[in-house]
């Protein structure tokens, strides 16, 4: 059982360069079914090499090992990619051995000497974990540490799916006004990564992002990745950490796991006093209109805590809602976000701030959605279902 990997030659338009592969799931020499995966980038950058197969092999890594197939690359990969890549697979099958096996990668031709271009690309979609991050480099506020970043970019087809073009570019309109306030530029890319993948969002968005951004390579050699959660308060197994992250580096792609010295009220606190940072905030998914904050969700009420917690208003990117009232309603999905609300909490109390909204935390923390309590996650029954859900998407797909 394999996937190949078989490069196409690029495409280009007026705007666009298009870079894609077909991936086909081969039993005993039968191919099973074939899909293209694709980036579309902007075309005034100096596009990876045809045979360069590395963003591919990023993007595939998890489903082969969720399938347990063995990759086949007909084209040429990183030697300190497939390195680190087997240290990748490693943790995944400690942390979920029954979801993930170690596979092994057959390519073509390994490039060993390889060069990271001077500079830093930011993945940026105007959250906080990403404002903070451009911020804070470009301010050189992590000292020694801190990036000279050349370009950010925003990926259409990860939480704006591609049939949303509207949103997209609006999201993309504002990101370009609170850059160029610190004079860096947005460069978009789009893929149907989300389309044909398997693997749960939760484990694969920092694989896939890096995958993605790495089409940008020959702009910059350092990929910065927002953290998710602090080093005090680690949530594992989650897609993207200091753990893994670095792991998805290549020779000429670092990848730099950025801002895990601060939990996300204390992001919050760092860019607080950057005005046009602010008034741009987009931290909503879950929303009707993908470009701008519902302000009642989970995250878009966990945000506007953040704020409250450091004592800051919160901004006009947010509609007034009675935070109370919303608190009551919400449920959290994961011991990650969990983790987040505890973290608020706990900063408020540490800083002197006991609002009811503080009490009521507990009370958000202990609630659990009725799927949670009859299917936990990893419990066979939930496994099930989504190996059933799976099928039935593939039908439908089909037909």
């Amino acid at each position: 059982m394999t996937i190949r990997i078989i490069p196409s030659p690029n495409k280009t338009n007026e705007t666009q360069t298009i870079r894609s592969c077909n991936l086909q799931r081969v039993t005993n020499s039968h191919v099973d079914s074939e899909k293209e995966l694709w980036f579309s980038l902007d075309k005034s950058v100096e596009a990876p090499k045809v045979e360069d197969c590395d963003a591919y092999l990023l993007a595939t890594i998890m489903d082969a090992m969720q399938e347990g197939r063995d990759l086949e690359v007909q084209g040429s990969v990183s030697k300190q990619l497939l390195s680190n890549l087997t240290e990748f697979q490693a943790v995944w099958c400690k942390w979920l051995p029954n979801v993930y096996s170690q596979v092994n990668i057959h390519v073509d031709t390994i490039r060993e000497e390889e060069h990271p271009k001077n500079g830093a690309i930011c993945a940026f979609s105007g959250g906080v974990d990403a404002t903070f991050s451009v911020w804070m480099h470009k301010q050189s506020k992590f000292g020694y540490r801190s990036q000279n970043i050349k370009l950010c970019s925003i990926v259409h087809g990860f939480d704006i799916p591609l049939k949303d073009k509207v949103a997209f570019n609006n999201t993309v309109k504002r990101s370009e006004e609170t850059l160029a306030d610190l004079g860096l530029e947005i460069k978009p890319i789009r893929t149907n990564y989300r389309e044909i993948t398997k693997v749960s969002w939760e484990h694969a968005f920092s694989s896939a992002l890096v995958a993605t951004l790495s089409n940008y390579k020959s702009l910059a050699g350092t990929c910065i990745v927002g953290s998710s959660e602090p080093y005090d308060s680690l949530v594992i197994p989650w897609g993207s950490s200091p753990i893994t992250d670095h792991l998805l580096g290549s020779g000429d792609f670092i990848v730099m796991h950025d801002g895990a010295s601060h939990s996300r009220t204390e992001k919050v606190k760092e860019i607080s006093s950057w005005p046009l940072g602010l008034s741009n905030l987009r931290v909503c998914w879950e929303g009707d209109i993908r470009d701008r904050n519902c302000g009642k969700c989970e995250k878009c009420l966990r945000t506007q805590l953040n704020f409250l917690a450091v004592n800051a208003p919160i901004p006009t990117s947010f509609e007034p809602i009675d935070i109370i009232a919303a608190m009551k309603k919400i449920e959290l999905k994961n011991n990650v976000i969990r983790a987040e609300w505890r973290q608020t909490r706990q900063y408020a109390k540490e800083h002197g701030i006991d609002d009811d909204w503080v009490k009521q935390i507990p009370k958000v923390i202990k609630r659990k959605p009725l799927i949670e309590k009859l299917l936990p996650q990893e419990s066979r029954r939930r496994k099930s279902l989504k190996k059933v859900k799976n099928k039935v998407k593939s039908k439908l797909k089909s037909s």
